[in-house]
């Protein structure tokens, strides 16, 4: 398990998590930004993981050892530009518009 922060400007470094993370155990290591939704076709990290894990398949031959999925992980992460993530943050009001037109039903983000 890997977790990672984006924000308009620079990403936090990639951290590998030891274990499985549960919601009790996520809630006690992140801090959380109100969102009372917490719909994933909202939130526009799903989509750079989406982007990552598509790179990390890619990839061959696949890691063998934790570490190497989480060096994996991190140069795929920096192959993902900032002005990508600023688009991703910039597309929030067509997210959430579409997901009202959806009456709330996944949106296609």
């Amino acid at each position: 398990m890997v977790w990672c922060g984006i924000g308009y400007h620079p990403h936090t470094p990639l951290v590998r998590i030891a274990g499985t993370l549960n919601s009790q155990r996520y809630i006690s290591e992140i801090e959380l930004l109100p969102w009372p939704a917490r719909s994933p076709h909202l939130s526009p990290i799903e989509n750079l993981w989406s982007m990552v894990a598509q790179r990390v398949t890619q990839i061959t031959p696949p890691a063998a050892t934790p570490r190497s999925t989480l060096a994996m992980c991190g140069n795929c992460l920096v192959c993902c530009t900032q002005e990508h993530i600023q688009s991703l943050f910039e597309s929030m009001l067509r997210r959430v518009a579409a997901v009202i037109s959806n009456n709330g039903v996944y949106s296609g983000y």
